[in-house]
């Protein structure tokens, strides 16, 4: 019974692929075969298009800062030795000045020094109550020393000295212990320098512009660096001179003062020739 079910099964599926068969057959020979498409070449690419530089940008020129207006030229007459000699009675300061250079220094300085100068200036008499031989004891290079002493660089109206931080900064030097230290004080009716071996009171004031102020003053101001402290270097007292001589005084004070200078400087000529004979006899 199961065999002829089986044989039953595979009679029909037999004769399904007889039918099928044929029909595929028959549709697949009418149906014409296309040829296969040809690939078209493909086209030539084109160069690349040459890149034109960047155009360069162009630079202005960077506009040049407006130059600084010019100092105005100081007038001659307005030079610390044409001062000095102007105002009279400071004639050994002058000769001291010019032979240390100090004076050309600081016409020098005040065409480019934006911040001024203070000067102090010992009067003939004030030479002149230094003992004999105090100036002429100084090398050069000390002599200079001793005038950049009375130079301070900047500009110091009396309304200052109340309120300026001592020790002022000289041009000889740094104001520490035992170099040169220089102290203003301002008091109700003066103003006293104070050197740590001297002090000096400023008796008046000979000049200011704005630019320069110079103070007359009745000391020679001497520097630490120099002199002892507690040592005297004025003269012996004498009598007492009027606090304006008149001009035959005046004259007097500074005849004596220069020839105590020169006599100095003679003295020392004098040594120097000596030593050099007796070397040469040795």
């Amino acid at each position: 019974m199961e065999l002829n079910k089986h044989l039953v099964v595979l009679s029909m599926v037999a004769v399904c692929f007889a039918w099928v068969l044929p029909q595929a057959s028959s549709a697949t020979a009418a149906a014409p075969v296309s040829p296969p498409k040809t690939l078209s070449p493909p086209k030539p690419l084109s160069p690349p298009k040459p890149v034109s530089p960047p155009t360069p940008l162009v630079t202005l020129p960077s506009p040049s800062p407006a130059p600084a207006p010019a100092k105005p030229k100081r007038k001659p007459e307005a030079s610390l030795l044409n001062i000095l000699k102007k105002a009279g009675d400071f004639a050994v300061l002058v000769k001291l000045l010019r032979d240390t250079h100090v004076g050309e220094e600081v016409d020098s300085q005040l065409e480019d020094n934006n911040n001024g100068i203070t000067f102090f200036a010992p009067t003939d008499s004030a030479f002149s109550e230094l003992k004999a031989g105090t100036l002429n004891s100084l090398t050069s290079e000390r002599q200079v020393e001793l005038m950049l002493y009375h130079v301070v660089p900047a500009y110091l109206p009396q309304s200052q000295f109340q309120t300026v931080s001592n020790p002022l900064i000289t041009k000889a030097g740094g104001a520490g212990l035992g170099e040169f230290p220089l102290n203003v004080t301002m008091y109700p009716d003066k103003v006293v320098v104070s050197t740590g071996v001297n002090n000096a009171i400023i008796e008046k004031t000979l000049f200011s512009d704005g630019t320069l102020v110079v103070y007359q003053v009745n000391k020679v101001l001497l520097p630490l660096n120099l002199f002892a402290q507690g040592k005297s270097y004025a003269q012996a007292p004498v009598a007492e001179a009027t606090d304006k001589p008149d001009g035959t005084t005046a004259t007097a004070l500074a005849s004596s003062a220069e020839r105590k200078y020169f006599s100095g400087e003679l003295r020392s000529a004098i040594v120097g020739v000596a030593a050099l004979v007796v070397s040469s006899y040795l």
